[in-house]
């Protein structure tokens, strides 16, 4: 069974030699292509290497999901993928979480014993609403940079170099 960074690297590899991109991250081929096949997962510096060569922020991210827990896109068949409408699902799950977040601060300051059962599930339903926050974030600034010609990839370069990550 594949994983998502599997996934995304499959999908990445489409048009590569994949000898080349395995020589670029200074890997094997055969371990190129297991990694594809989701039959191995490679360690953190070979992920690194790989979504570089490939000048993919979505294998990155991915990459960055595997090693940190990171959320993965919002994937809605049901949707335009387009700058437009991830803009919009973006302020969507922010204004939805806003619209709970004075709830929420109300039931975070409430002393656990003492929180009702609508408090319970109100934490649980404002962490949900903040982790597709996260996604349609994700997705929403790949959508834009994508659209601007950005390689987002060169921009997190910078960002981990001057922010020593």
């Amino acid at each position: 069974m594949k994983n998502k960074f599997a996934e995304q690297l499959s999908l990445d590899l489409v048009g590569f030699m994949r000898k080349d991109v395995a020589e670029g991250a200074h890997i094997s081929k055969s371990q190129l292509t297991r990694m594809s096949n989701g039959e191995r997962s490679g360690d953190k510096s070979m992920r690194v290497a790989i979504a570089h060569r490939l000048h993919s922020i979505l294998l990155a991210l991915s990459g960055a999901r595997t090693d940190y827990g990171l959320l993965s896109f919002l994937k809605d068949t049901t949707k335009h993928n387009d700058v437009i409408s991830a803009m919009f699902r973006q302020r969507k799950e922010e204004n939805d979480r806003r619209a709970i977040e004075e709830e929420f601060d109300e039931a975070m300051s409430t002393e656990k014993k003492f929180r009702s059962p609508q408090q319970v599930l109100l934490i649980d339903k404002y962490f949900d609403e903040y982790a597709e926050e996260i996604m349609s974030e994700n997705t929403d600034i790949v959508m834009k940079a994508d659209y601007a010609g950005i390689n987002l990839q060169n921009v997190f370069n910078k960002a981990n170099t001057r922010l020593g990550g």
